[in-house]
């Protein structure tokens, strides 16, 4: 007669082990989350993805029927070195950076297209306007790239027409 010990041993053994190579990785490995990055200090940016201008019709309820918008999107870099990069190395490595989002910038022109185009000309004329159309902007932004790629929204044309 065998003992069900020794069965229970040789079954419980190479789980265990699998279990202790597991927490040593998780633990070793900082938990598998990436320290995030973080946002620039004053006077320093992340990487600049520059949109094309858009000609974009507003809903009626206002003097103006279009609005032309340019818009850049500042992102956050996947190290904090990057904000001490000067020169050409900065240019390669914003490059590189804007690069990694090429094939969203249609999802991001709809989404403009789509908040924009929720508006009258009547409340982007204003101040608060446009303070909380860019808010929505950058709402709609970080829904396509990412609630932690996307630092601001900045415009660089806004005129109605």
């Amino acid at each position: 007669m065998k003992k069900p010990g020794r069965k229970i041993l040789l079954l419980v053994l190479p789980l265990g082990l699998a279990g202790a190579g597991a927490a040593a990785f998780l633990l070793l490995s900082g938990g598998g989350k990436p320290v995030p990055v973080p946002g620039p200090a004053t006077g320093q940016h992340g990487p600049m993805l520059a949109l094309e201008e858009r000609v974009i019709n507003l809903q009626s309820g206002g003097p103006f029927r279009y609005a032309k918008i340019g818009l850049t999107v500042e992102l956050r870099p996947a190290s904090a070195d990057f904000y001490a990069l000067v020169g050409e190395s900065r240019v390669a490595a914003e490059k590189l950076v804007t690069g990694e989002h090429v094939s969203e910038i249609p999802l991001i022109l709809d989404a403009l297209g789509r908040v924009v185009s929720a508006r009258s000309s009547t409340e982007l004329v204003s101040v608060n306007g446009r303070a909380h159309l860019k808010d929505q902007l950058a709402e709609a932004i970080r829904g396509v790239l990412g609630e932690d790629d996307v630092l601001n929204v900045y415009f660089t044309d806004l005129v109605m027409q």
